[in-house]
């Protein structure tokens, strides 16, 4: 059984802070976790409540994995969900720490800015993941991509992705004028996307339903994804996997 001080510490993980100073993150699901070891991401340990379905565990994800076992009641303090599945695991992020816009080597680039809530932001790095997309770029003021909410939305898509990258947008605006010519914004005014042709690699500016994009990117071509219907704006996320599909299909 596990002891107080684990407790203690995987309930630090929940605030940002810590788990950019330890390094770790909490995985919480068997899907998640089962995911999150397939993308080869290190898993320090596995925490499960005392009556956890022991086949479950014998699937060949937790071959050589440390399982520890939690009583009911310290599991509830250390679950970040209503309806917990028992299973918790404590994964290793070290490899995504110091990392810069330089190793991103001009493949395809996805660049978030603003984007605060982290459920939208955790689909979207799984749809950056199914489109071959290999690297994220997150302006300051973009939600942490370990939150607990982003990590288990985006299903672990995170460890699929070589860089995940929390930068300045001016330094980001730099990088992208130096390194690529087909950058585009989506943006409600643009140019309709279904006459958008790339020629090579591609950055997409996402932004904020609420507030947009900064003025500073919109000095990249935009385009919008044309709109059939009454409503005003659609999901930033949704809108992510339209536009992604258009460019891996066109370029």
């Amino acid at each position: 059984m596990i002891g107080i001080n684990t407790i203690k510490f995987i309930r630090s993980l929940r605030l940002k802070k810590n788990r950019r100073l330890d390094k770790k993150v909490i995985l919480e699901g068997f899907r998640l976790i089962c995911e999150s070891i397939n993308a080869g991401i290190k898993i320090d340990y596995i925490i499960v409540i005392e009556n956890f379905e022991s086949d479950l565990l014998n699937q060949k994800q937790f071959r050589n994995q440390s399982i520890k076992y939690c009583s009911k009641n310290n599991f509830h303090k250390i679950s970040d969900t209503k309806n917990s599945q028992g299973i918790i695991a404590v994964a290793d992020i070290k490899k995504y720490s110091n990392q810069s816009l330089d190793e991103i080597k001009n493949n395809n680039l996805v660049i978030l800015d603003g984007i605060q809530d982290p459920g939208n932001l955790g689909t979207i790095m799984r749809t950056s993941v199914w489109y071959g997309v290999n690297s994220i770029a997150l302006t300051h003021n973009t939600v942490d991509p370990f939150n607990l909410k982003c990590m288990r939305s985006a299903m672990g898509a995170h460890f699929y992705l070589n860089n995940i990258i929390q930068d300045d947008y001016l330094n980001i605006i730099n990088y992208l004028k130096n390194n690529y010519k087909n950058i585009y914004v989506a943006d409600m005014q643009g140019e309709n996307l279904n006459k958008i042709k790339s020629n090579g690699n591609w950055a997409l500016i996402l932004g904020s339903e609420a507030h947009g994009i900064k003025s500073d990117f919109k000095q990249f071509k935009q385009i919008t994804i044309k709109k059939f219907g009454q409503l005003e704006s659609l999901n930033v996320s949704v809108a992510s996997g339209i536009v992604m599909n258009h460019l891996r299909n066109n370029s």
